[in-house]
């Protein structure tokens, strides 16, 4: 079943509500998405690099085009502090 996602901007992703609990079920899928958010933050601090991360917030799925600055905890850091947590995160595209 393919699932309809929603382009935002950074600022409307701020404005989003998460469900808790991890949307990865594959354990190899949460080692290559943690693999992706490191080399995404990496590249956004050293060239400025943006990213399309995918994220389920329980209730739709968004698409966010911007620069990861940071990952701390189980979050990351878009510009302007907006926070995603990782645990909902399905995909980051380069």
């Amino acid at each position: 079943m393919h699932t309809k996602s929603f382009e935002i901007s950074r600022k409307e992703a701020a404005q989003l509500n998460f469900d808790n609990g991890e949307i990865l079920s594959d354990h190899v899928a949460v080692r290559k998405r943690s693999e992706a958010i490191h080399k995404a933050t990496y590249l956004g601090n050293l060239k400025h690099q943006k990213v399309v991360i995918s994220f389920n917030t329980g209730s739709s799925v968004y698409k966010v085009h911007t620069t990861i600055w940071l990952t701390y905890g189980n979050y990351i850091f878009l510009k302007d502090n907006v926070q995603v947590p990782v645990e909902r995160i399905l995909a980051v595209d380069f």
